[in-house]
């Protein structure tokens, strides 16, 4: 049996016989071989003629060639006998033999010269020029490295080899180059056989193929996913989603995400940053995630320093614009990154810090409590996400898991379920007060822990969630926005609080003070109710900033901060008595008991609280009496608040109360006397606002001649009479069964706000031609014997049963609302476009936003035919109601609707007997041309009930989405538009 080339024999397991296809294979490649072979021959022999000699490497390589001449000589010489005597086995080795020495890299120079000096310059001109190749390839690999390298990649370990043999061969060129350069006085001082080793190397270097990715993530932490808790509830999850999503979004570069403290913000952004993590990971150096959490005060260069330190970036000692620099262009020179600054308090601009955002490849996702970070930061490419409560059952959850195996629940699970309910949904507080509990192993331990929930008297609550919440007020911007939040917790646990309400307080306590007038100070008030909002301190109820509600873990921090400052708040307990002796000491300064059902007030003692300057006892439902004593130690009293509750008498002690600013009485139904405000220099506001049993104003109210704010709508008792001694009115509103002259109105010379009911239309007019009108930013007027409607804009006036043919009404050109109630001499709105001889000027049209005509039995429409309305005259209106105006046939004209009414949103007509079209078919007033009917249903039938209309094809004339037309009790009703003529 023949033996390989390698002197091994095959298994006699190989029986296989070769086919005829395997034999020829073996031929064709030994013919290649042996031509190589035979070049190479060549190529030696004439080098030897000139005295080299054959190289080791190369004369190894020959000898193989003809050890593989051999084997494939004995394989041919069996088959020639008897194919059956070969197997396959040993034609395939040879076949591999053959392979190897075709792939064989022989170097460049089969030989070296036999004179080691002979020919030397020739061979150092070629090693430089070899060497030239191989320092620029490692140059062009030094500087694609490098760019991975600032992305936290690290040289392969065959690369870092490769660049050391590289050095090892520059080492030794140099070396060589110094020999010539410098002792030698010829370069034939240098062996050729050095010159060919060099080269060589050189030449193995430049074939050498390096790995495709040069390099690996070089951190062991970078793009390493964070140890986090498990995400509990859907919306977690969908924000998780739609995050990564929006990472993915090239029309994004900014994520804000906002939050109250605990709410599992971080959580959030770690899972975020894992799933990016594995996402990078699987794709090697295709992106980095960097996590910075932002310490509150953080200055430009303090964010610098800590966004540098995880680019692994040196920028001490540099000024701020020169770190941006540089971390600009570290991002830039990578490929994909996403910067994720956690708990972020303060707005900043991201190009003053270095940070690239809306360039291809960065992404910016900031955490932070306060929504106003993320809006200041916003631009057109940012998004902004708001992270919620858990639900009840989403926090069962979590409880659940923190808690881990427990058997106690399956008797205490319903008192479980409650203690989890209490934490309100907030992950932080859900996690610290489950694992507290595991230990706890009967229903009695349960129990407990329960009422110190509701109570927060829980050491978990108090030690690990309320400092955390505490943290959000201590770093508010200013003294001012603390106390504004504190007063929010002045309002039972749950309450949804009415903003208007909340910031009347707030002016009441002076927090507001330094601001020219009410209106003003209202406007700050609500930029601070929405602020509170977007610092989550506050969680607003519906869309539009009107109402909000506090997290009761937020209250209670509020509560505990409000102790410390003499608060003593019990708002919604269920109290039946005030508190106790103990608790009325002489640091209290706030003290609020509003929404309870104490009965009575008759303490054994006076309470002795000279500091005390604000009392709520509002909406005690059930409070009928208090004793005279109770206030006689409370001189520093400055806000009484006793609105809607039964009371029938006030004490006549309240009289005493010389520090009294504001007296609070609105809503208290049932009373009937009030003591005499006569001492009260101090007092600013009275609201007996519906106390509908009060006959009489309490004595002295001329007195307090520094008294701004009245509110006595709904309340029978008289003001006419002592109108002239309240000159420093800014607010007044009156019953409408309070009848005022224009002449006392005028002699108001601060009112700003006005509600009250007017005798006739000529004092109307009166008080609208002078200076105190002008000075008014909002009224709330009814001309005539009618009732006062709150028409819930800023201006408006009521015209009732007012003969507008014997006095012309002066029609205030700021008017927003306005009404006509059974009133004579009305055909058009507008009849002239000469001001003087109509109705309503042109010009006021523009500001009206809401219109009520009922039982003008004369009107035939909004604007006289021929009188032309310029583009946009009814751009504001929203409301027309119109009610028993017989006369009008036809609404609108097209040159009415078209480009006037793009902003109604309710048209209501109803029983108008003549009326035939909403839009009539032309501008003429006796048109009786048909037109295609908008409903055939309608036509010539009349309308005998509600029909409300909504159809896409009244968008066409009034754009509003909102736009809702309802017809009733229409009995010469046609069609709702006409036919346009021509």
């Amino acid at each position: 049996m023949p033996m390989f080339a390698d002197g091994k024999r095959p298994s006699v397991s190989c029986v296989r016989k070769p086919n005829v296809e395997e034999l020829e294979k073996m031929r064709s490649k030994a013919d290649l071989l042996f031509a190589k072979a035979g070049d190479k021959t060549v190529e030696v022999e004439k080098a030897e003629l000139n005295g080299c000699k054959l190289k080791e490497e190369v004369e190894k390589w020959f000898q193989k060639v003809e050890d593989v001449k051999v084997s494939k000589q004995k394989i041919e010489d069996l088959v020639s006998i008897s194919s059956r005597d070969v197997t396959n086995v040993w034609v395939a080795k040879i076949t591999e033999e053959i392979d190897k020495l075709l792939q064989h890299r022989l170097p460049r120079e089969l030989t070296f010269s036999g004179d080691a000096f002979s020919n030397v310059q020739e061979e150092l001109e070629k090693m430089r020029s070899e060497a030239d190749l191989l320092f620029a390839k490692a140059g062009d690999i030094t500087g694609e490295i490098k760019k991975a390298e600032l992305n936290g990649c690290k040289r392969k370990t065959e690369v870092e080899k490769w660049f050391q043999k590289v050095e090892n061969v520059k080492a030794k060129k140099q070396c060589i180059e110094d020999q010539v350069r410098g002792g030698a006085s010829s370069s034939r001082t240098v062996p050729n056989v050095r010159v060919a080793e060099i080269m060589e190397e050189i030449d193995k270097l430049l074939q050498h193929s390096l790995p495709r990715e040069l390099t690996f993530s070089g951190d062991a932490f970078s793009n390493v996913p964070f140890v986090t808790g498990s995400l509990k509830g859907h919306l977690f999850e969908e924000n998780r989603k739609r995050i990564l999503s929006l990472l993915d979004d090239d029309d994004v570069a900014t994520i804000g995400i906002h939050g109250a403290g605990g709410i599992g913000k971080t959580t959030l952004v770690t899972h975020v940053r894992n799933g990016l993590c594995e996402k990078f990971n699987n794709d090697r150096c295709s992106g980095n995630v960097y996590f910075v959490t932002v310490s509150h005060g953080l200055t430009v260069s303090g964010l610098q320093l800590k966004i540098a330190k995880e680019l692994r970036l040196k920028i001490e000692g540099e000024d701020e614009k020169k770190a941006a620099a540089m971390i600009h262009c570290a991002f830039k020179e990578r490929n994909y990154s996403v910067l994720i600054l956690d708990d972020l308090w303060e707005s900043f601009r991201p190009r003053e810090v270095g940070l690239p955002v809306g360039e291809g490849g960065f992404k910016l996702l900031l955490t932070t409590r306060n929504k106003r970070v993320s809006l200041e930061i916003n631009n057109e490419k940012s998004r902004i996400i708001e992270v919620k409560c858990l639900s009840d059952d989403e926090s069962w959850d979590l409880f659940r898991e923190k808690l881990g195996d427990s058997a106690i629940l399956s008797q205490a699970g319903d008192i479980a379920r409650k203690v989890a309910k209490e934490c309100g949904g907030l992950p932080l507080a859900l996690e610290h007060i489950a694992i507290s509990m595991r230990a706890a192993d009967t229903v009695e331990e349960w129990r407990t822990v329960l009422d110190d929930m509701s109570s927060m008297r829980l050491d978990v609550v108090k030690d690990k969630v309320l400092p955390l919440l505490r943290y959000s007020y201590d770093h508010l911007r200013d003294q001012q926005l603390k106390d504004c939040f504190l007063y929010c917790s002045f309002f039972p646990e749950d309450h949804v609080i009415d903003r208007t309400e909340l910031v009347d307080i707030w002016i009441r306590e002076a927090l507001l003070d330094g601001i020219e007038n009410r209106e003003r100070q209202r406007d700050k008030g609500f930029t601070i109710f929405k602020e509170l909002i977007n610092l989550s301190l506050l969680k607003a109820v519906g869309n539009d900033y009107g109402f909000a509600k506090m997290h009761d873990l937020v209250r209670e921090m509020a509560v505990k901060v409000g102790k410390e400052k003499g608060f003593l708040i019990r708002a919604g307990e269920k109290m039946r008595d005030i508190p106790g002796e103990r608790e009325w000491n002489e640091d209290l300064c706030k003290v609020s008991l509003m929404y309870n059902h104490i009965e009575s007030i008759s303490p054994d003692g006076a309470p002795r609280c000279p500091n005390l300057s604000t009392l709520l006892l509002n909406w005690n439902r059930s409070l009928t009496s208090i004793s005279d004593l109770f206030f006689s130690l409370m001189d520093g009293l400055c806000v009484l608040d006793l609105s809607w509750t039964p009371i029938e008498k006030l004490p006549d002690s309240v009289s005493n109360l010389k520090n009294l600013t504001a007296l609070l009485l609105n809503d208290c139904r049932r009373l009937n006397y009030v003591p005499s405000v006569s001492m009260l220099g101090k007092l600013r506001e009275m609201d007996v606002s519906r106390c509908e049993k009060l006959r009489d104003l309490p004595h002295g109210m001329e007195g307090p001649v520094n008294l701004k704010f009245l509110h006595c709508f709904g309340c029978p008792a008289p003001v006419s009479g002592i109108l002239s001694g309240l000159s420093h009115l800014e607010e007044l509103t009156l019953c409408d069964s309070s009848e005022v002259k224009g002449q006392d109105l005028m002699k108001l010379m601060h009112l700003k706000r006005l509600t009250c009911r007017i005798r006739n239309v000529s004092e109307f007019n009166e008080y609208v031609m002078s200076q105190c009108f002008a000075s008014l930013h909002q009224y709330n007027l009814t001309v005539g014997p009618g009732r006062l409607d709150d028409y819930f804009v800023m201006r408006s006036v009521e015209f009732v049963e007012c003969r507008f043919e014997e006095d012309s009404p002066i029609v205030p050109g700021n008017v927003e609302g306005l009404g006509l109630d059974m009133c004579s001499g009305v055909e058009y709105l507008v009849s002239s476009a000469s001001p003087d001889s109509t109705l309503i000027p042109l010009q006021t049209l523009g500001n009206l936003v809401q219109l009520f005509l009922d039982g003008l039995e004369n009107f035939k429409g909004l604007i006289k035919p021929g009188v032309a309305l310029p583009p946009g005259s009814l751009s504001n209106l929203k409301r027309i109601w119109i009610e028993e105006c017989h006369g009008i046939r036809k609404l609108f004209t097209w040159s009415m609707v078209r480009g006037n009414l793009q902003n109604l949103e309710d048209l209501r007509i109803s029983e108008c007997l003549r009326l035939e079209e909403v839009i009539g078919g032309s501008d003429s007033d006796n048109n009786d041309d048909d037109g295609d009917e908008y409903r055939d249903d309608y036509g010539g039938l009349g309308i005998s009930r509600e029909v409300i209309i909504k159809d896409e094809r009244l968008s066409i004339y009034f754009p509003s989405t909102a736009f809702t037309l309802r017809l009733e009790w229409l009995p010469n009703f046609k069609r709702v538009i006409g036919r346009q003529n021509g």
